[in-house]
């Protein structure tokens, strides 16, 4: 699989024709992020804004400060950095185990038993690509660049919140209780959703192998690629009524996403 034309392992930088991936270095480069994350979120996918985002069209909250921010840089794009930052994630080291409401993570998901795994963790969050590069290229950029952020940093455990669309639960339950059926985390590094906003995945009456194909169609591509690269999901789902989803925790170890693309630089 081709994914890159160069790259700079040691200082976390893929370049693969016009695309660049890297951290972002400075306050304009985040905001360039937080620009792009209103556009998809709130313009796109009808999230509601706080006051405050909808002023600035940003998607800001308290967790930016602590997050590193992966920037997708289009350089062949005209304008300023706002107008080339196509693709983003927030990355959380967890360099503050010993603070549970560090993570983004934890106003939805009781993480006592991540916090306490005796290895290195990290938090993904708010996902996003600008519409004309959701493509497999942008993706593989995108975990090609998380794989040198885990090996460099010695991550075992990757986990945060993907979403279904919407907040019809009844609408996804076949596909939840399909997860929770053959997905579900091992108790010892399993989430289980905060009991004032847990909703039930469990319902082993509407699952069957006979009808596996027309669970896995049922499920948002984002979460399909976690499951495919080895993830678990945690216990419960949550509904987030800002965000117009119904969120599920995923974990994920690395062992399989780190050997995928250490073999890949390793041949180059």
């Amino acid at each position: 699989m081709a994914i890159a034309e160069d790259y700079n392992f040691e200082a976390l930088n893929i370049i693969s024709g016009n695309l660049e991936v890297r951290l972002a270095e400075n306050s304009l480069e985040i905001d360039a992020a937080q620009a792009l994350r209103y556009k998809v979120f709130f313009e796109e996918m009808q999230a509601i804004p706080s006051t405050k985002q909808k002023k600035s069209k940003r998607d800001i909250d308290e967790f930016d400060h602590y997050f590193d921010h992966l920037l997708v840089i289009d350089h062949n794009k005209p304008g300023k950095m706002n107008d080339k930052v196509v693709g983003t994630y927030r990355l959380n080291g967890g360099n503050h185990k010993d603070k549970e409401n560090f993570f983004y993570t934890s106003g939805e998901y009781d993480l006592s038993k991540l916090m306490a795994f005796d290895g290195n963790i990290l938090e993904l969050g708010r996902s996003c690509v600008d519409q004309n590069y959701r493509n497999g290229k942008t993706m593989q950029l995108l975990w090609a660049f998380i794989a040198q952020y885990v090996i460099k940093y010695n991550i075992q455990i990757m986990f945060g919140c993907a979403s279904f669309p919407g907040i019809e639960v009844k609408k996804h339950k076949s596909a939840l209780a399909y997860l929770n059926k053959k997905y579900l985390a091992p108790v010892n590094i399993r989430p289980v959703a905060v009991k004032s906003r847990y909703i039930k995945m469990k319902d082993n009456e509407l699952i069957s192998d006979s009808n596996f194909k027309k669970f896995i169609s049922s499920i948002p591509p984002l979460i399909k690629g976690y499951i495919r690269l080895g993830a678990f999901v945690g216990d419960g789902a949550v509904i987030d009524y800002d965000f117009n989803t119904i969120d599920i925790c995923i974990v994920l170890p690395t062992k399989k996403v780190a050997a995928r693309y250490m073999d890949h630089f390793d041949r180059k």
